[in-house]
């Protein structure tokens, strides 16, 4: 009875069956990694594998693998094999509680497209009208279905969607669009009838505007670029609908067609909804670790607290305008500014900004103190180009200065203090290409800075930049991200410049491994023990250069199984600062490697980055024999909220 008994347990206690491995077989159009994305059943993960006893979802169940069989023949069946045969196998993979799935498919013979025809259910003017479109063409040229080519069912949307929009973006706001298809079985071939039911061409009679509060109708109208007597079209009426919802007074912007005759006039209606006319912004956090050049203690962590306020009033006199100010405050940033935005100047497109700032930045090897205003114009080409031209004037003083362009300030200026005022033209530029939240995508940015062109500057020179990013998905779960950053001072009447003009590298969104600004040249600056000594303690500064350069590869996983929106990367940055470009010998390029931790959060990727130098000088070690001789650190970690790039 006993021996009974604990047969029984032993078998209540054996695991059931799992899927151990998922096979496919007799696919030859398809690759597995297609099909098996389309299915519920998969191979374990790695640690499931390893924890099986405690994981769910892994167990045999016929009734989910009979659906992936059916899965299976509608992925088939959509993309042209009306034929497909799917069937399952279940055997051992090398214990009874481990299951393997074999799939088989016999695909059968594909469907072939014998014809195309398109007609246009229209009269002989309209037909002329659409047959010379630029745009209808495009789209006949670039149909899926073509003569010999396999039939695949779930292209049939996609027709549809094309013809439809480019019937709509000539002035056809009814237009609809159906495929017919005829299917011959025994010879498994297809007939396909596409037809365009164009409707009449309209134009814009009217547009109402509902929802507004505080802004008249006509200034709306305007911001929409819209006219009245236009043609419609489908994009335009898209990207009237986006500048709207880009102004700063509306939190909603809605542009439809609503039921009216189906005739040649056409009444468009706009409904938005106005944000407050004055509101309040208080932020508070923690950052600057880069700029902290010391251990985190109780004593400095008030150094990292970070505050701004920000009183925003919009639609100033109810011209759509809006006033804004802001205050910042850190240990090493105090700043007031204020801004007047002129969202149209010459067209929805373009806008106009007035800013005046006083700010006071302590950097590594200088502080300094800046006043004055900024005027910039703004114009967005299209949603992939934008463009800004500025005009600067400030009054700057820079103190504490302990080098300026390679040559010692102290014999120059007595008392470490340089007074100088700028009077620059600025161009920037912002391209972007096929971007996907920050998954795939090109983006290029240069900057070009023209100082002292009339003689009303302190400093002449010329300053030229760019940075350019390319993301690439090579999985769905892990992305290659590039940048290459470069700039140069190319033409100055002096031979030297003030600190903050120059370029700098290094930190938490450059060249990780060095701290913020440390890439480059650097200056010793001796000075005694505090603990009274006697002895000499030497600190690097860093003083900046006329030519830059940077590039960073990283590599970026996502982990979602672990943990929702957690993730890995690793990387290789590197670069330098030099004093000229006649001087790009001088100094060799420098590396850093590394890896980090990433953690979505509502308010963007937690980034914790751990960076190695990998080739760093006595400079960047602060060695000098005989004063200092224990090399400084070549790790440096870095925390932040966001990519680095």
């Amino acid at each position: 009875m006993f021996g009974f008994s604990a047969q029984v347990l032993a078998q209540e206690e054996e695991d059931p069956p799992r899927i151990w491995k998922v096979e496919i077989e007799g696919n030859e159009r398809f690759e597995d990694l297609v099909i098996k994305r389309y299915i519920a059943n998969e191979r374990p993960a790695f640690l499931k594998r390893i924890f099986k006893r405690n994981s769910a979802g892994m167990e045999v169940d016929i009734f989910e693998i009979r659906k992936d069989v059916i899965r299976i023949e509608r992925f088939y069946q959509r993309r042209g094999y009306p034929d497909v045969e799917v069937r399952f196998e279940l055997r051992d993979d090398g214990s009874p509680d481990r299951k393997e799935l074999t799939i088989v498919i016999n695909e059968g013979e594909p469907l072939i497209i014998r014809n195309v025809e398109i007609e246009i259910d229209a009269d002989e003017t309209t037909r002329a009208y659409i047959l010379e479109s630029s745009e209808y063409n495009r789209t006949v040229n670039r149909v899926p279905f073509r003569e010999g080519r396999r039939f695949q069912q779930i292209e049939e949307s996609e027709v549809v969607g094309t013809f439809t929009r480019a019937l709509k973006n000539i002035g056809f706001v009814y237009a609809n669009t159906s495929v017919v298809v005829n299917v011959d079985s025994a010879a498994n071939e297809a007939k396909i009838t596409i037809k365009n039911t164009p409707g009449p061409r309209t134009r814009i009679t009217s547009i109402e505007i509902e929802g507004n509060e505080s802004l008249n109708d006509d200034i709306i109208i305007r911001e929409t670029g819209l006219k009245i007597g236009q043609i419609y079209s489908e994009n335009r009426i898209r990207d009237a609908q986006r500048e709207v919802f880009k102004h700063h007074l509306f939190r909603l912007a809605l542009m439809s067609v609503p039921d009216q005759p189906k005739d040649t006039s056409l009444v468009l209606k706009l409904r938005v909804k106005e944000l407050s006319l004055r509101s309040w912004r208080i932020r508070g956090g923690i950052g600057d670790f880069d700029r902290l050049d010391e251990s985190i203690t109780l004593n400095n962590f008030w150094k990292l607290l970070r505050g701004q306020a920000t009183w925003v009033h919009r639609n100033v006199a109810g011209k759509g305008t809006q006033f804004s100010s802001s205050g910042r405050l850190s240990y090493y940033e105090k700043g007031l500014s204020a801004e007047y935005l002129i969202p149209y100047v010459f067209n929805t497109k373009s806008s106009f900004n007035i800013s005046p700032f006083i700010e006071n930045r302590i950097e590594p090897s200088y502080s300094i103190t800046t006043g004055g205003l900024i005027n910039t114009l703004g114009y967005e080409y299209n949603r992939s180009l934008t463009g800004t031209f500025s005009y600067e004037f400030a009054l700057n003083n820079e103190y504490d200065i302990t080098n300026n362009g390679n040559v010692d300030v102290s014999a120059v200026l007595p008392d470490s203090v340089l007074n100088y005022n700028i009077s620059s033209f600025s161009f920037n530029m912002y391209y972007a290409r096929g971007l996907s939240r920050g998954r795939r995508g090109l983006i290029v940015q240069p900057y070009l800075e023209l100082s002292g062109l009339f003689g009303e500057s302190t400093f002449s020179f010329q300053k030229a930049a760019l940075d350019v990013r390319k993301y690439t998905e090579l999985t769905n779960k892990l992305v290659l991200a590039t940048r290459v950053q470069a700039g140069a001072i190319y033409y100055s009447k002096q031979d030297s410049l003030p600190a903050d003009i120059e370029f700098y590298a290094g930190g938490t969104n450059s060249v990780r491994g060095f701290s913020r600004r440390d890439l480059g040249p650097k200056q010793a600056i001796v000075s005694e023990a505090d603990d009274g000594s006697g002895q000499q303690e030497v600190n690097f500064v860093p003083v900046g250069g006329k030519a830059m350069f940077t590039f960073n590869v990283e590599l970026r996983q996502q982990l979602d199984r672990l943990l929702k929106g957690f993730g890995i990367a690793t990387f290789l940055d590197g670069g330098q600062v030099w004093s000229g470009l006649k001087r790009l010998d001088d100094r060799e390029i420098q590396y850093s490697t590394g890896g980090g931790i990433r953690y979505q959060t509502p308010i963007g990727p937690l980034r914790v980055d751990l960076a190695y130098i990998l080739n760093p000088t006595d400079k960047d070690l602060e060695v000098i024999t005989g004063i200092q001789d224990i090399p400084g650190r070549r790790w440096r970690i870095h925390f932040s909220i966001g990519q680095a790039f």
